[in-house]
């Protein structure tokens, strides 16, 4: 969770599937990430496409998973997801897929942070690279 010393950066990642597999193991990694203390979830959203195409949310008891992580993720979705996200995750989706979108700090250097702050540092600036923009100074030579 983000602190006054330390906000990590937020991410979000939009996995597909077909509607009938079993993502049990997937939500597992999340929750262990979690509770490790490695990510803050913020948000988890499963999508659709309804019979026009239009973005369909649905429940985790509509995805195939077990108890323990339905129990685990009730309550954790938080709408952050606007209509416009919604409308770009349902068009890349086929009438047997669903997506499941996590949003997440990542909290990876928080002991870092933590360790800094003790000695007086603070966080200056955090945020993600564009996997497009890392590939494009990868192609161009920028980085070695």
């Amino acid at each position: 969770m983000a602190t006054e010393q330390f906000s990590g950066p937020i991410g979000y990642a939009v996995f597909v599937s077909e509607r009938s597999a079993d993502l049990s193991a997937g939500l597992r990694a999340i929750l262990d990430r979690a509770g490790q203390g490695l990510i803050d979830l913020i948000d988890i959203e499963v999508i659709a496409r309804g019979s026009a195409g239009e973005p369909t949310k649905l429940e985790l008891t509509d995805i195939t998973c077990s108890p323990a992580e339905r129990a685990a993720l009730a309550g954790i979705e938080s709408g952050i997801l606007d209509t416009e996200d919604l409308n770009s995750i349902s068009a890349e989706l086929t009438d047997t897929q669903l997506a499941v979108a996590v949003v997440y700090e990542d909290l990876t250097l928080s002991a870092a942070a933590a360790a800094w702050a003790k000695v007086g540092g603070t966080e200056l600036f955090s945020g993600g690279i564009a996997i497009s923009d890392l590939e494009v100074s990868l192609e161009e030579g920028d980085l070695q």
